[in-house]
């Protein structure tokens, strides 16, 4: 928040012809003394003052100062010169009435301390203007020398005024930079500045203070809070009247304080101690917390910076204490007749001598001036500043040490800094803003504070139970299972992904507690600024009609409102409605405004939200033509703005390439006769591909202009596909960043070539005639595996050579096909192959390239009896990327899908059923710390582990009932071997995991009919075990299956 000294304060505020006329008096004096701080500023004769527009970005301007200096406040638009004790002001009819009273000099003045004011008011005459900037130029005189201020860089339509009328007069008139003259003009305080100063410290201390009790209690109470957020609620105390009540008296008054800049508070290890640093959105931390408040009252800067401490190390105390001393130190030697530079290098020695381990963590600096502006550059505390302090004079003392190394976090850094307004006196400084600065005042210690005892809850019980060691015979649990799992490497796999959970937990608290945790601020929108007309005479001309206009070129639509003609950028038009409603034709005008908008829009920020905006506007006419023509063109046009929006989002991570060096003195190594995906105008063309210095570049052997380039630092992965098992043998790059190809955004770019030319003829290109019985069917299989060889080894090559022609930065990569299994990423059922970095999909678009290193975890859906497959979702790092689902995997390469997940080090989790991922991914970035602090993924395996115990002890019910109704069964039956080694023994038919469903069915189906034959040759009933071979469900076999039972 930056101050504003707005014109309509000045209204009811009569200027002070007596400070004006003393302070005016007083400058002319020291200028005449022409003293070398206040060099060049005694080489010429005038001092011109040009003020432009308001400039809220950039208050503090020497010119400005000046102005309320003398006046009071600052007076935009306006010309000042000042010369031989006379002062010449430009300005508008309104500022001439506010300047009347300094033209009478106060009563009983003496006459050297009477200076002459002339007041030149402007009209609207340009022809009036340009004589008054004539007159000041002739005041001036030919040949001579003026001063000015060129470092306030002012602009607007006055200040453009007099540079044209300075051009056009011809006189030969220079221009010198007097800035650090009018710094040692305004350095020296008279006693209401020194008053105004003193105010403005207090008003930082209370603030200070405030801060301190807000800060600790969050801290204390473990409030998640960020410093922008904790800045704001000190921001708003100055604008609490109560606040400040007990400051009244001693000439101190409410409502003329204001910030010099927004508080600044740092933590967390990233500290910065210079007066322009700005405060982050990232959270409050315990530790070293620095807060730097500044506060102007009537205009007069105050500067105030502690460094608060919690659970200190004695390193850390040792540290602040002696920065405290030094503190005193360079207060005592800030007195009259001392030189700038002196003070530091006194500071410096002080440090060498007493503590040298600090000496490469000092500030650059130990302060500067200030006044009516917040930071004087022509007086630093500093090792080049040659310029005598003077009695009276205000200073902001900046001690500190930066990146001083943690001795409790090894890798981390912290920073003391000690921050106050002093007043230059004979016998040294007197601090204005006193206190704050004791051990106890700045130095909490929470942990010594009993803590509670930890409960131990269920969950907790559940979960140690879960993690016991598994049995010595693990059974399977899921149809079509080709493999069975020891116990031993199943229990390596999960202490495997129990250690990598944890170590994603760990890592989540740490980066998200690094990054302020909150998710406000991730993926959030920003707000855009929409400009139709930056003058006046831009507009159309016929706004003065008073009519509804539409500018295409603009893409604003023109209202007229209360006569005037008000311009609405399209992007500001809700909907635009037309209705008839009798003999008359309405169209009504709904714009966006805050709280108006509902659905996926409902977060659109604003820059402004407590402005005042319109919500709708309402014409009636009797011309129905008209406002239909003007409803399709307003319509058109918000379509047409739509499009362009959708467009520019749709390419906003596309990156402009640096430009590629091509080879020069040799043929570049070239890939020949490739076709390339995705294809310029959707047709395929055959080109070459060449290396070059920094890329590749592939050209088309159509078109000259179609070629598209690849630098190597924006190449991510460089994939290798041969064509053993393919119709076509691939050169794959996923980019980093998308590139244009065409219109079309591209992230992978492919190389490929067919790899069977068997149906044509090599000399005729002609489909040739084939029998596949003859003789030459050998000859011919032989010259298709040699084609495919020869294809395999020269793209393998040409990668070799581009990871090469890199020089390290990538590296060649190739799908293990024997590591792959079936699924739809997208809509068809494809082969994904696991690379080394990434899992693919390259065969045909779309293509999919999954970078391994950028997975957070996977999570297996569906995964429960009876299905025949599962899915698998990977959440990625980056938590505002949407997973990627790969559903319909089968059943029987869960294992193997597990075992390449483990490989790979990615933890991962299942569960029965799918999840709603858009909710979950909502509630992790909204707070991603909180997510973590709560137990993150580990939600996860609680589901899988609830799903799993309910399994089993279903399954183990069922498996004893079948037990014990078997061991009922007759010894005569010529099923009761076979029941009691299936259905009595644990490890028998259910251990034998070997063998899928559909084959243990069979393998039964053929011990049913050997049944059947001997009890027709032995006169015996059929049992109930052939009707389990008839089970129509998969759910409904395996519990026939188990519940079956032998003849009584």
């Amino acid at each position: 928040m930056l101050p504003t000294c707005a014109l309509r304060k000045q209204v009811s505020t009569v200027i002070s012809s007596s400070t004006f006329h003393r302070r005016a008096s007083q400058l002319f004096n020291n200028w005449a003394k022409k003293e070398e701080d206040a060099t060049p500023l005694g080489d010429v004769d005038h001092l011109l003052v040009v003020a432009g527009n308001s400039d809220e970005e950039n208050p503090y301007r020497k010119g400005s100062a000046l102005q309320t200096y003398l006046l009071g406040y600052e007076f935009p638009s306006t010309l000042m010169l000042l010369g031989q004790k006379k002062i010449y002001f430009v300005v508008s009819n309104t500022k001439a009435k506010l300047l009347q009273p300094i033209l009478t000099p106060p009563s009983g003045a003496a006459d050297d301390a009477k200076v002459e004011v002339e007041i030149l008011t402007r009209t609207k005459d340009e022809a009036e203007n340009k004589a008054l900037f004539e007159r000041i130029i002739e005041v001036i005189g030919d040949g001579n020398k003026v001063g000015t201020l060129p470092k306030d860089k002012m602009a607007g339509k006055f200040v453009t005024e007099w540079a044209t009328a300075l051009a056009g007069s011809g006189k030969d008139i220079k221009e010198v930079d007097v800035g650090v003259g009018v710094s040692a003009l305004l350095a020296v305080k008279d006693a209401e500045e020194q008053q105004n100063a003193s105010h403005a410290s207090r008003m930082t201390q209370k603030l200070m203070s405030h801060f301190s009790d807000v800060m600790s209690t969050d801290i204390d109470e473990g409030n998640k809070v960020t410093h922008e957020q904790l800045g704001e609620r000190i921001e708003q105390k100055l604008e609490d009247p109560k606040f400040w009540r007990k400051m009244e008296g001693d000439g101190f008054e409410t409502g003329f304080g204001d910030w010099c800049y927004s508080p600044i508070i740092q933590s967390g290890g990233n500290y910065d101690l210079k007066s322009s640093a700005q405060t982050d959105d990232q959270r409050l931390k315990a530790g070293v917390i620095l807060c730097s408040l500044g506060i102007r009252y009537k205009s007069y800067c105050s500067n105030v910076g502690r460094t608060f401490m919690i659970d200190p190390d004695a390193a850390q105390e040792k540290n602040y204490l002696f920065l405290v001393d030094l503190q005193k130190f360079a207060i005592s030697e800030l007195k009259e007749g001392a030189i700038a530079r002196d003070i530091y290098t006194k500071v410096v020695e002080k440090i060498q001598t007493e503590r040298e381990d600090l000496l490469p963590f000092f500030v650059k600096t130990a302060g500067f001036g200030m006044g009516l502006e917040f930071r004087d550059a022509a007086y630093t505390l500093g090792p080049k500043c040659g310029r005598t302090l003077k009695s009276n004079m205000i200073f902001s003392l900046t001690l500190g040490f930066n990146n001083i190394p943690d001795a409790k976090n090894a890798g981390k850094t912290y920073a003391v800094s000690l921050v106050d307004t002093v007043k230059v006196g004979k016998n040294g400084a007197s601090v204005l803003s006193e206190g704050m600065k004791g051990k106890d005042d700045v130095m909490f210690y929470m942990e010594e504070e009993e803590k509670k005892p930890k409960k131990t809850s269920r969950r907790d019980d559940a979960k140690s139970a879960r993690n016991a060691p598994p049995t010595a015979v693990v059974k399977s649990k899921l149809r079509n299972e080709n493999r069975e799992v020891d116990a031993d490497t199943l229990n390596r796999r999960k202490q495997h992904q129990r250690e990598l959970a944890q170590r994603r937990q760990e890592d989540g608290l740490e980066k998200y507690s690094e990054e302020g945790g909150g998710g406000k601020g991730r993926g959030e929108k920003q707000w855009r600024r929409f400009e139709s007309y930056q003058r006046e005479n831009q507009l159309p001309d016929g706004v003065s009609g008073q009519k509804i206009m539409v500018d295409n070129r603009r893409s604003t639509l023109i209202l007229p409102i209360n006569g005037f003609a008000v311009p609405f950028h399209i992007n500001t038009l809700k909907s635009a409605i037309k209705q008839e409603e009798g003999e008359h034709t309405v169209l009504r005008f709904m714009f966006t405004t805050p709280g108006a908008i509902t659905g996926k829009k409902e977060d659109t920020p604003f820059e402004d939200p407590s402005a005042t905006f319109i919500r709708g506007i309402t014409y009636r006419s009797t011309d129905s033509f008209r406002f239909a023509e003007l409803h399709k063109e307003i319509n058109d046009l918000k379509k047409a703005a739509v499009k362009r929006e959708n467009e520019r989002k749709e390419l906003a991570d596309v990156v402009e390439q640096d430009r590629l060096v091509e080879l020069k003195g040799k043929r570049p190594i070239r890939l020949t006769d490739v076709q390339v995906r995705p294809s310029f105008d959707g047709k395929r063309q055959s080109g070459d591909v060449e290396i070059h210095s920094n890329g590749i570049r592939y050209q088309s052997s159509m078109k000259s202009d179609q070629k598209i380039d690849i630098l190597f630092s924006n190449m991510k992965h460089l994939l290798f596909q041969p064509c053993d098992s393919e119709l076509i043998v691939v050169l794959h790059i996923h980019l980093k960043n998308p590139i244009l190809i065409g219109k079309k955004k591209a992230k992978d770019i492919q190389f490929f070539r067919e790899a069977s030319d068997a149906s044509f003829d090599e000399t005729g290109n002609k489909k040739r005639r084939k029998n596949y019985h003859d003789e030459d069917e050998l000859q011919s299989e032989q010259e298709e595996r040699k084609r495919r060889a020869d294809l395999n080894k020269y793209f393998k090559a040409f990668s070799d050579k581009i990871a090469e022609a890199s020089d390290g930065r990538i590296e060649v990569d190739i799908p293990f096909r024997e590591l792959g299994f079936q699924g739809v990423p997208f809509r068809s059922n494809v082969l994904l192959q696991p690379t080394t970095d990434t899992l693919v999909f390259l065969t045909e678009p779309p293509f999919l390239v999954l970078t391994l290193a950028e997975i957070e975890i996977a999570h297996l859906e569906r995964v429960q009896y009876g299905l025949k497959n599962f899915d698998m979702v990977f959440v990625f790092q980056d938590f505002t990327r949407t997973p990627i689902h790969i559903n319909t995997i089968p059943s029987g390469q869960l294992d193997s899908v597990k075992e390449w997940l483990d490989s790979v080090d990615i933890p991962y989790s299942e569960g029965p059923v799918n999840l709603n991922w858009g909710a979950i991914m909502k509630t992790v970035n909204d707070d991603p710390y909180d997510f973590f602090k709560e137990g993150g993924w580990s939600f996860l395996a609680e589901k899988e582990d609830e799903a799993n115990s309910s399994d089993e002890s279903s399954e183990g019910s069922e498996f004893n009932a079948s037990s014990d109704e078997a061991a009922d069964s007759e010894s005569g039956s010529d099923f009761d071997d076979d029941a009691s080694d299936d259905e009595g023994s644990e490890a028998s038919f259910d251990d034998d995991s070997g063998a899928d469903w559909d084959e243990q069915e069979e393998a039964l189906e053929r011990k049913e009919k050997e049944g059947k034959a001997a009890n027709l040759k032995g006169g015996k009933k059929k049992g109930k075990y052939d009707s389990a071979s008839d089970s129509g469900s998969d759910s409904s076999r395996g519990k026939k299956k188990k519940s079956g039972k032998g003849r009584k």
